[in-house]
């Protein structure tokens, strides 16, 4: 059996409206995207398959791994299949030594880029290619306006991203995931690299890392030290970099088992709730407010330390009642929370 080429696919999106069922995907592969588009308006004399596609519709709209007897595996298997031959064509496998890939943040985030449709026609699939002349997705729409880009010129710096190199412990790997580790100044520095999506939050978050680097607490604390903004020649705003935290991706709430007080161990919850008892006291301190607090911005490294992380602000139900978000007010009621989880009963 051949061996199915590899890709990532990126993320999908479906509609939330019982009418429409038009779904859509990108995928990565060698550096290159796919945006692959299906809609049932494509679908020919087809009922057998287009019942099948409306079944597995359901299971992406659903966001679960499986939903009756259908996995999610099993829907992205069945869409990518009739693609993989243009994958293997489009996106070929690079030459040379693996180990010598370097790929920069300008090469991930404005790739080669490929569009196409899905057809089915009496019951059998047919990828077609739509040629366009911009890819349907930009990574960015943040801007600031001059006098807060002047604002920031006075404390933070610019960057470039084609003089950003995305670092993975795999170097094969930055041709198909999505970076976290950035390398700056010729790849002396580690940085975590996070992507701008709301003008609005990147506005708030950097005037809580602003704060936190003048009061100096970037450096006494396990908070991210922000080492500059990204910014393509178009003038947006594509994301921070941040102090790289060496960890498993993995909420608070995934590592904490409220029913088991031995998992993780009465000291490391202690050390945790600790840590974050002190930051929280000094951000307050100096007027800093975090702003969504939740196990989902607590982040624990490598060393078994706790970070507080993420000042876009925002609001998340079930941590901070929404009329209370973004103030201190909700801070102390999420961080109750919190500590009702990490050590229910201290």
């Amino acid at each position: 059996m051949a061996t199915a080429p590899r890709y990532e696919i990126e993320n999908h999106i479906t509609s939330i409206r019982d009418h429409d069922h038009d779904a859509s995907f990108n995928v990565r592969r060698n550096g290159k995207v796919f945006y692959i588009y299906v809609k049932p308006s494509g679908f020919v004399n087809s009922p057998i398959m287009t019942k099948k596609y409306l079944a597995y519709l359901e299971v992406l709209r659903s966001g679960e791994e499986v939903v009756g007897d259908i996995y999610d595996t099993d829907v992205y298997e069945w869409l990518m299949t009739p693609f993989e031959p243009l994958f293997v064509e489009l996106a070929p496998d690079p030459t040379g030594d693996l180990r010598n890939i370097k790929v920069t943040l300008k090469d991930h985030l404005f790739p080669e880029y490929f569009v196409f449709t899905l057809d089915i026609i009496d019951e059998k699939m047919y990828p077609r290619r739509i040629h366009r002349q911009t890819p349907p997705y930009q990574p960015s729409f943040v801007r600031f306006d001059d006098d807060f880009l002047d604002e920031l010129e006075e404390w933070t710096a610019f960057y470039d991203p084609v003089g950003i190199t995305l670092s993975f412990k795999n170097p094969e790997d930055a041709l198909f995931k999505q970076p976290k580790k950035a390398l700056i100044e010729n790849d002396k520095i580690e940085c975590f690299f996070k992507p701008c999506y709301s003008t609005v939050q990147s506005i708030r978050e950097l005037k809580a890392y602003k704060m936190i680097a003048a009061a100096g607490l970037d450096r006494q604390l396990n908070l991210c030290h922000l080492y500059g903004v990204v910014m393509d020649d178009q003038g947006f705003i594509l994301g921070l970099l941040l102090t790289f935290i060496d960890c498993d991706v993995v909420p608070l709430s995934c590592m904490v088992h409220p029913d088991d007080p031995d998992d993780p161990p009465p000291a490391s919850r202690q050390k945790w709730m600790g840590q974050l008892d002190t930051t929280f006291d000094m951000l307050h301190e100096f007027g800093i407010v975090w702003g969504d607090v939740k196990a989902e911005n607590v982040l624990i490294d490598q060393r078994n330390n706790a970070w507080i992380t993420d000042f876009g602000g925002g609001y998340t139900e079930g941590w901070v009642d929404r009329d209370m978000a973004e103030t201190q007010a909700g801070d102390l009621m999420g961080m109750l929370k919190l500590r009702k989880l990490i050590v229910p009963e201290g």
